[in-house]
């Protein structure tokens, strides 16, 4: 094969690599979903058609013209008429409506920004996970080093008579379970970027990475009011909306009057005179009269959905700060935790290594002590990156629950 064509072939298998894998940080990966995931597109349209039901609510019902002609079957005598009638509501009924589907519209646009909202926390905390899971392979890479390293060193002492068979055989088993949780991390890490690939709204079988590494912890955020998030004014604005309802149903025991005018010209045969034209001009006015239907079902069911809107608007608030404060909580304890690890346990076990790597160079334990010391240090900063990246779910937690989002700096 020419040596340019091999070239040509060699950059476009590379293009087509790189054109099938997408890197995203963990920002950029939460600001892609808002913009591509289908289901927030959907949902967006919710605001479109409360605007439209706005547009038409508040408008008088269109005019009636009527057209009436008869004839008699016996002489040419007969009656053409036309009247116009426009009806008009007696209550302040249009005006009910228009605040209802105000109230409606806001809420409508309160559980767009809600979906949207939990939609940044999704894809973060899947974010956060899978850089965790990255660090934990990574970790799990180091330890199955050490332990195919104890494990040679062992069956090395066996193969001289010098080592015991058992201690070698559960080494080896011990190298397969780090395997075995490998493959098992994997496996998560599969499941994980096919949840995340759907919150993207990425179709196809392009690979999703997550860059950058989980930062180091940070003290809790202070207490910070819930009254800006978008379900609490969603259900803010349902329970106005309801209230508007009330005095909508009320206003509609009155049906709209009716006012119009009529022309009416007849041809009448009067004897022993020729037939004569008449021309009538009148005036119309209905009153529906609530004796049957005073519309008291439906307002009860208003006053009712006024009640469970309330108690909705409780429960939102009562669910905001507990997730406020089980966020906070969990923030705190892990920060301790990692607190702890870094400042009195890690230090300890690799103070314990490194005098044990020193003793071995000296000949004063042997080589299976090492190895040991470093698969609990190893063991001791996974127990690390689990509490850290509990805490940063937690910390995504925390912001959500607080309508903030959070910080574009945090994570790089």
């Amino acid at each position: 094969m020419p040596y340019r064509l091999t070239i040509i072939l060699s950059l476009a298998c590379a293009t087509f690599a790189w054109a099938g894998n997408t890197t995203f940080s963990v920002d950029g990966a939460a600001s892609y979903a808002l913009k591509h995931n289908p289901n927030l597109a959907a949902a967006r349209f919710r605001i479109e058609e409360a605007r439209g039901r706005l547009q038409q609510t508040g408008r008088l019902s269109n005019p009636e013209l009527e057209l009436d002609f008869t004839r008699h079957t016996t002489g040419r005598e007969g009656s053409a008429g036309v009247a116009l009638t426009q009806r008009f509501p007696l209550t302040s009924r249009l005006r009910h409506e228009k605040a209802v589907s105000r109230a409606e519209l806001a809420a409508a646009e309160a559980e767009v920004r809600d979906a949207e909202r939990k939609m940044d926390a999704g894809v973060r905390i899947s974010s956060i996970k899978l850089l965790a899971l990255a660090g934990q392979r990574e970790l799990r890479e180091k330890q199955l080093g050490n332990s195919r390293e104890l494990s040679g060193f062992l069956n090395k002492r066996v193969e001289k008579g010098e080592g015991s068979p058992v201690d070698a055989a559960q080494v080896e088993l011990e190298t397969r379970q780090i395997e075995v949780e490998n493959l098992t991390l994997a496996a998560d890490e599969a499941v994980m970027l096919g949840e995340l690939r759907l919150l993207l709204g990425i179709e196809g079988a392009g690979r999703i990475a997550i860059s950058g590494e989980l930062p180091a912890a940070k003290s809790v955020p202070g207490s910070k009011s819930v009254a800006g998030r978008p379900d609490i004014l969603a259900a803010q604005s349902r329970a106005e909306a309801a209230r508007s309802s009330v005095l909508e149903q009320q206003s509609r025991r009155w049906e709209d009057i009716g006012i119009g005018a009529s022309y009416t010209r007849e041809r009448v045969l009067d004897e022993p005179k020729p037939i004569e034209t008449e021309q009538v001009i009148g005036f119309r006015f209905s009153l529906p009269l609530p004796l049957w239907n005073n519309n008291s079902g439906r307002i009860r069911e208003a006053q009712a959905a006024v009640a469970r809107a309330e108690k909705e608007i409780d429960a939102a608030r009562l669910t905001a700060n507990a997730e406020v404060s089980a966020a906070a909580g969990a923030m705190s304890a892990y920060v301790r935790l990692i607190g702890e690890l870094d400042e009195q346990v890690l230090p300890a076990a690799t103070k314990i290594e490194e005098q044990l790597r020193s003793n071995y160079s000296s000949g004063l334990v042997p080589l299976t002590d090492v190895l040991r010391a470093r698969t609990r240090r190893l063991e001791l900063q996974r127990q690390r990156l689990d509490a850290l990246r509990d805490y940063h779910l937690a910390r995504i937690r925390h912001s959500a629950s607080t309508a903030s989002t959070p910080s574009v700096k945090s994570i790089k």
